[in-house]
């Protein structure tokens, strides 16, 4: 089961949610810096359920467990990038 998680961001005085990682075959980040976040930042499920995956520490704990020669396709719509086939954007 595929699950998107974002990060919440203040943006001034507003709320943003930033994609940070994409779960399907495995754990990717899909946002170039969300790696340097703190392992205590909380992550939101934006598309399903967490799953276990509460926190950056999370993300790279199930990263570090995902095969790197798995096949990887993400076939869901990025609320901010668009239609996306390879995971990497």
């Amino acid at each position: 089961m595929s699950t998107t998680f974002g990060v919440n961001i203040k943006n001034g005085d507003q709320d943003e949610i930033v994609e940070v990682a994409f779960r399907s075959n495995g754990m990717r980040f899909t946002n170039e810096l969300a790696h340097l976040l703190s392992e205590d930042t909380p992550v939101i499920a934006l598309d399903n359920t967490p799953q276990g995956v509460y926190t950056i520490g999370d993300v790279k704990r199930a990263i570090e467990k995902t095969d790197p020669n798995e096949a990887y396709w993400r076939a869901v719509e990025s609320p901010s990038k668009g239609i996306t086939g390879n995971g990497i954007e």
